[in-house]
């Protein structure tokens, strides 16, 4: 009988980073064509990627909202948070690199 071969691994496996880890499986769902687990899970991705920003010495000012963030912000306003944060970074590194001398 020949060996069953397994051609894929399960996010768990595949990140030491707790945001990436979620955002594997926001994936996993998403490719299994599950809406709802891959929101969820996406969701939880961006969480914990904030805590990870905020987990830096300039930005330990998040560590006492941590739970908070995820359980009391729905996820449609935590996605607008979580993009406008990205957005407002961008353009701030956009405007330092235009006035860099290096």
């Amino acid at each position: 009988m020949p060996k069953k071969v397994k051609f894929y691994k399960e996010p768990v496996f595949l990140f030491t980073s707790g945001s990436l880890r979620f955002a594997a499986w926001a994936g996993w769902y998403s490719a299994l064509g599950d809406a709802e687990q891959s929101e969820r899970w996406a969701h939880q991705a961006r969480a914990e990627w904030m805590k990870e920003v905020g987990a830096g010495r300039r930005f330990a000012l998040l560590g006492r909202h941590n739970h908070d963030m995820y359980n009391y912000i729905s996820p449609e306003r935590f996605r607008d948070i979580f993009n406008t944060f990205l957005r407002t970074l961008q353009q701030e590194i956009r405007k330092g690199k235009k006035t860099s001398n290096r």
